[in-house]
């Protein structure tokens, strides 16, 4: 028999794996793009472990509802209808007001006099998307939903040509705040081709933290990055002389969870038409415009089958460099997980009134 060996393997370290806790995150996320709901139409969701039903009443208002009738019990988000600014359950007519109360029990002419009411969801839109705010203590917003930005230049409509969706993956939405500080993956999945194999302090960006927001600014052409809450990335694409097919813009990456192991992506993408490309005068991206959109979407898939395949690492074999980056962002994010549903996260945002980088 030789030596014990000094070399440490998973299977002997079950501490070192596993996602921490199954507290369901805060923060504001993504459930639809605005353009998709329209007047009158109801959709069945399932996210935060809870069934949910999302519709749009006459007076052009997005609600995000629980989803179950609480008469008997039907899918209000399968087979239930708008009348005006009421949504009616399939099953026994019953029509329920916006903010959760009773509108009216078919036989018998007016109002339930049930305490029963549906759970109401806050609901916000801004950038073509409709976000909803979620706390597992049932906390009101903590932070203003993400700020308008389509003014801030002549960007094509969003929906549905500079979107994308990837839908029930395995992943968290941490694993997305985590990317930002993963130099190592922007290379070896991204194929970045402008940082070093071989790097050195000179380049680590600069992190900054705020509250709920976690922000990197990257030298120049890359992109710079900010974390509002856990369920949004902001990147920001600058102008880069040395490829100048590469269109500025601004995208929103979103990462809604449907339970403890899975969860939608969803990916916005704001750019400019390109004006010297044919077809310009649609609001379809066209040339380097297309090739932006294109570029995104391609990239955000390069992440999906790792995630489909990987343990998380609760203790990581950190390199000397990436292990205090990383550290100090799993400790920024332990603060939107708080506690009250058995898991062991604590933390306690602190609110500002500031929506993006």
């Amino acid at each position: 028999m030789g030596e014990k060996s000094d070399v440490l393997y998973l299977d002997d370290m079950p501490e070192a794996t596993g996602f921490p806790t199954k507290v369901m995150p805060t923060s504001w996320f993504q459930v639809d793009w605005s353009d998709a709901l329209k007047i009158g139409d109801v959709k069945p969701l399932k996210y935060f472990n809870q069934d949910l039903a999302l519709f749009r009443t006459a007076d052009g208002r997005a609600n995000l509802t629980s989803a179950y009738c609480p008469h008997m019990g039907a899918h209000l988000g399968y087979g239930g209808t708008v009348e005006g600014c009421t949504l009616k359950c399939p099953y026994h007519g019953w029509e329920w007001n916006t903010d959760g109360t009773s509108a009216l029990v078919p036989s018998e002419g007016k109002p339930s006099t049930s305490r029963r009411g549906l759970k109401v969801w806050d609901v916000v839109e801004s950038n073509g998307i409709i976000w909803t705010w979620h706390d597992s203590r049932g906390r009101p917003p903590l932070w203003d939903a993400p700020a308008e930005r389509r003014h801030e230049d002549n960007y094509l409509p969003v929906y549905p040509h500079c979107t994308y969706t990837w839908a029930d993956i395995r992943a968290r939405p941490q694993y997305i705040a985590e990317n930002t500080v993963d130099l190592d993956h922007l290379i070896f999945v991204h194929k970045n081709g402008i940082l070093p194999v071989v790097r050195e302090e000179a380049h680590i960006p600069q992190y900054t933290e705020e509250g709920h927001i976690w922000a990197n600014r990257r030298p120049h052409p890359m992109q710079s990055s900010a974390c509002i809450g856990i369920g949004l990335v902001v990147v920001t694409f600058p102008f880069d002389e040395s490829r100048p097919h590469r269109m500025p813009g601004v995208l929103f990456h979103c990462t809604t969870p449907i339970d403890d192991e899975r969860s939608d992506m969803f990916g916005t993408m704001m750019v400019r038409q390109d004006m010297a490309a044919e077809g310009c005068e649609g609001d379809v991206p066209v040339g380097n415009a297309l090739k932006r959109v294109e570029e995104q979407i391609k990239q955000a898939g390069r992440d999906v089958p790792i995630w489909d395949h990987m343990i998380y690492m609760e203790r990581p074999a950190y390199t000397r460099m990436e292990g205090p980056q990383f550290m100090r962002l799993r400790r920024w994010a332990k603060q939107f997980y708080p506690e009250g549903d058995g898991g062991e996260a604590t933390g306690s945002v602190t609110p500002i009134k500031q929506s993006a980088a």
